[in-house]
């Protein structure tokens, strides 16, 4: 399975790439502007993007890149670790309670990923936060996906092209999520398979060169214009590296209760 990682002002700081076992690296497609490919040395495939033209449009590139294969597209900040089975009521499988992800357990992940994309109702699959403690269960439905995606390039292909991608700058993960549950497509989040995101989030590099708290909020309000029935105004909370944020509710089980409606969306409210 092809792994994109896109990657931006960050040449000599590829914490994703770096923490694969070599075998996986092998699949790796890097995500890189024209104006920063020179500087790109790793051993890998790349996608040459045009200059400046943000995160959301380049997600997009991505989704047509790989058309109708089944695919990861991972930002370049984040570390995969498998948690023991022990939390999911089954034998410890290592000594501690989790572990960066080997070849053995990348080839386990894709196996689960290829077996739940064979359900026709499932499309889009994240990973959870390591910072959270075990869910108890292996993975649970509809709910967020970030930094992380595994997509079923075929199921996407059928509707690619009646989504505004470039709908907001920044975003772009829930605009993905919600389009995909807005068509009948459940989301998996797995606990056991998880990541380690929130250490370098709004980190400098990545989007933190075209994001800030402000624009960050005007981006999102175009989402909420967007779908006003299941993303609503939350308050601020302070955040490090980049200060005060809005935050946006988005109730992603009733865009999926929405798909599944056959009244009218004043019906459904």
């Amino acid at each position: 399975m092809i792994l994109y990682i896109q990657t931006f002002r960050r040449v000599d700081s590829q914490i994703t790439f770096d923490n694969l076992p070599d075998k996986i690296k092998e699949n790796v497609i890097m995500v890189v502007q024209e104006q920063e490919r020179d500087e790109y040395k790793y051993d890998c495939e790349y996608l040459v993007v045009g200059d400046n033209i943000g995160i959301a449009k380049t997600r997009e590139i991505i989704y047509h890149h790989a058309g109708k294969t089944k695919f990861g597209m991972i930002d370049d900040d984040v570390r995969l670790h498998r948690r023991n089975a022990k939390y999911y009521n089954e034998k410890p499988n290592m000594e501690k309670s989790k572990r960066i992800m080997t070849v053995e357990d990348w080839e386990y992940w894709f196996s689960l990923v290829n077996t739940f994309f064979e359900e026709p109702d499932i499309m889009h699959i994240g990973n959870r936060e390591e910072a959270l403690p075990p869910y108890g269960k292996q993975y649970y439905y509809n709910s967020v996906i970030l930094a992380v995606h595994w997509i079923d390039g075929d199921k996407l292909s059928t509707f690619i092209d009646e989504v505004d991608w470039n709908l907001a700058k920044t975003g772009e993960d829930s605009v993905l999520i919600l389009e995909c549950l807005l068509r009948g497509y459940r989301n998996l989040v797995f606990d056991e398979v998880v990541m380690s995101r929130w250490a370098t989030a709004y980190a400098k590099g990545g989007c933190s060169e075209i994001r800030t708290s402000v624009s960050d909020e005007e981006e999102h309000m175009k989402i909420l214009k967007k779908y006003p029935y299941c993303v609503k105004l939350g308050g601020y909370e302070e955040y490090k590296n980049i200060g005060r944020m809005r935050k946006f509710k988005i109730d992603w089980k009733s865009a999926y209760k929405y798909s599944q409606f056959k009244g009218t969306l004043k019906e459904f409210l």
